[in-house]
């Protein structure tokens, strides 16, 4: 399908009420503070206010997904919980066990305790050839899941309304799910049955799961009833501007895709950021780095880039590309992608889009940098900024978008 560009998101349906407070950005507490917690970062106020107090389970697990308030984590045995961040960690929900995911066939358990040490993990390669490997449950954390979203926030619960957790799992990257039925550590996880995985990114929206397909297609499914059942199929095909611009810069550049709700709007960013960036902001190829009067290597950390923008035609199932996204300003990373009104939180810098570091592939891991590329794009200028200066390339855990405004929201 053609990309047709267009200036800017139309005016839309009129908007829902605006939230309370903007997104936080969650950090590590300092090197220097004890306890268990995080800090959380106000734009409008430009502090960073630590809260500790979490269970001790906290430090040591992966954070996998932020949505509605919520963290969702998976502990050093690759299992999967829920945890309120804004109450200081005091509520914590359990999901169904890591065994129950498709690609986990056995997990070994020892006979004392009962704890998890390792599983079966199953891979598949070029597609069609299917290996089984064995790996600790604290490595298997790494693999398992690459991203979780919440349809609601879990303590509407109570009020009657459900709510889902839904996950891009596995070497194959597909689509499973649980339901508050399943809070608590029994049940089960269900793959959702999808024709077109690989999946990139997935985002819930009134009820409505849409799913990110690594061709550009669209998949979405209604969760407003007891299970769900796919609605929609949009055979939008991946923009041809960023593919080819992807394929020019394949040897300097990498990128991510999100999904991301605007003013009733279902968008595409396209994320490119260089392998390594010089101090200039300029991708070079690793040859770079090592120079024939200096046998230290520069350190020339990954960095964000820009982003091309695209809103989905749902009549003519085509991206259309977007030169602004108006008053808006979008967060993604490994959050939930979201968008709010900079009118209604003039901290905020329209027509912008705010981002944190989600490139974490194992394998690329540095002990000097990781967790750093995080900051604000603005798509007139095409100019990165800093959100908050942490005076370190090294930032573990990495930072995380978190909405207060869904979870006060819902509770008062």
């Amino acid at each position: 399908m053609a990309v047709r560009a267009r200036d800017s998101l139309p005016p839309g349906p009129p908007p829902s009420p605006p939230p309370r407070q903007s997104p936080l950005l969650m950090l590590p507490l300092e090197e220097d503070e004890d306890g268990h917690g995080c800090r959380f970062f106000s734009i409008k106020d430009k502090t960073a206010l630590a809260l500790r107090g979490f269970p001790e389970v906290f430090s040591e697990s992966r954070c996998v997904g932020s949505s509605h308030g919520w963290l969702v984590l998976l502990d050093k045995g690759s299992e999967p919980y829920l945890l309120d961040p804004l109450l200081g960690g005091r509520r914590v929900l359990r999901l169904p066990p890591v065994e129950t995911f498709p690609c986990v066939l056995r997990v070994f358990r020892s006979d004392d305790d009962g704890c998890g040490l390792a599983a079966l993990y199953e891979t598949v390669h070029l597609g069609c050839w299917r290996n089984t490997t064995l790996l600790s449950l604290q490595t298997l954390s790494d693999y398992i899941v690459s991203k979780a979203v919440l349809s609601a926030n879990p303590n509407d619960v109570d009020k009657g309304k459900s709510c889902w957790v839904v996950v891009i799992f596995g070497s194959e990257s597909k689509l499973a799910f649980c339901g508050c039925k399943d809070f608590g550590g029994g049940g089960a996880w269900t793959e959702l049955t999808g024709i077109h995985a690989p999946y990139s990114d997935v985002i819930f929206y009134d009820g409505t799961l849409f799913a990110l397909c690594n061709n550009g297609f669209v998949e979405a499914w209604d969760f407003n009833r007891d299970s769900p059942i796919k609605i929609m199929e949009i055979k939008s095909s991946f923009p041809p501007k960023s593919a080819e611009a992807a394929h020019a810069l394949r040897k300097v550049c990498f990128t991510n895709s999100y999904l991301v709700e605007a003013g009733g709007e279902i968008l595409l960013l396209v994320r490119f950021a260089g392998y390594f960036v010089n101090g200039d902001g300029v991708p070079v190829e690793e040859d770079y780095l090592l120079t024939e009067e200096d046998t230290h290597p520069l350190v020339c950390p990954y960095r964000t880039l820009y982003f091309h923008v695209y809103m989905l035609d749902m009549n003519t199932e085509e991206w259309m590309g977007l030169d602004s996204i108006g008053h808006r300003a979008v967060f993604v990373g490994g959050s939930q992608s979201a968008s709010v009104s900079a009118r209604d939180f003039p901290e905020l810098e329209a027509n912008s889009v705010y981002f944190t570091d989600d490139y974490w592939e194992p394998a690329e891991r540095d002990d000097l940098y990781g967790g750093h590329d995080m900051g604000v794009y603005n798509l007139q200028s095409g100019k990165v900024k800093e959100i908050c200066e942490l005076g370190s390339d090294k930032i573990e855990p990495p930072p995380f978008w978190v909405f207060p405004s869904d979870y006060r929201s819902k509770r008062g």
